[in-house]
């Protein structure tokens, strides 16, 4: 077991988390869905700036609607793996 799975196996038994809505391998949920939506519309962008306008907005979305930026410079400052609650 490392550390990601001890974390969330920790957090879980305190009932601060829910282990079943922790972020896929590590990512953030939100992150990897919104990642996803980008891959599939760049199918049908128009163009590469409009493309880019979509994502800006996807990342400011994810951005001020998640703690996952704090939570990244946290972990990172305590040398472990960010843990993702969004």
């Amino acid at each position: 077991m490392d550390l990601w799975d001890s974390a969330v196996k920790e957090l879980d038994s305190q009932g601060l988390i829910d282990s079943d809505k922790v972020g896929i391998i590590g990512f953030s949920r939100m992150g990897v869905e919104f990642t996803k939506r980008m891959l599939w519309s760049s199918l049908d962008a128009g163009s590469l700036h409009a493309q880019m306008d979509h994502e800006t907005h996807a990342q400011l979305f994810v951005r001020l609607t998640t703690e996952n930026f704090e939570e990244a410079m946290r972990a990172r400052k305590e040398g472990r793996p960010p843990i993702y609650l969004d």
